[in-house]
């Protein structure tokens, strides 16, 4: 039994850690303009994935990109697209996602360019996105109570109750 606590305090312990530094990284990222948006399409597959968590650099101005560069904008309905810029004209940027065949219909200006892709990771977009549904809220926040409750039912025993084993083995 001592074995199976110490190496669920272990396991718990290690849990703990990976959620707190995942949080402080990603309100790192944010503090430096760094924002993170699901891939919910693959017009940019290979090089980003459906699914992919697309880590966009906010601080990148408008004047910095290039030709190549992949940056997200807003489109008309309001949602964001991430694709490769395959033209800078003074109207704007041309983008094209690089598994589409024909060019965007919109052009990227200053008003609704978001910011440069600078990096992105496979599949970690779908947790995310499961993480924030309804259904998936309830699930996280159960998951993360338990381990808070788990955490203090396998710590650790208090001084105080210690002491009172310790005076219970003096009395005999």
């Amino acid at each position: 039994m001592k074995n199976f606590i110490k190496i669920a305090k272990i396991i718990l312990n290690t849990i703990m850690i990976i959620i707190s530094i995942l949080g402080v990284l990603f309100v790192g990222l944010y503090i430096y303009g760094i924002q993170p948006y699901v891939v919910e399409s693959g017009s940019m597959e290979p090089a980003i994935q459906t699914g992919s968590l697309s880590f966009i650099n906010k601080k990148v101005s408008y004047e910095q990109i290039n030709i190549g560069d992949i940056i997200a904008f807003k489109v008309d309905s309001g949602a964001y697209a991430t694709h490769r810029v395959i033209n800078i004209t003074e109207k704007g940027f041309t983008t094209k996602g690089d598994s589409n065949k024909p060019i965007d219909n919109i052009i990227t200006t200053k008003e609704n360019y978001i910011g440069k892709n600078i990096f992105s990771i496979p599949k970690v977009g779908i947790a995310v996105k499961a993480i924030q549904s309804p259904r998936g809220r309830i699930i996280f926040g159960t998951i993360i109570v338990f381990l808070f409750l788990a955490g203090i039912l396998i710590g650790e025993p208090s001084k105080r109750y210690k002491n009172k084993e310790n005076n219970k083995e003096n009395v005999k």
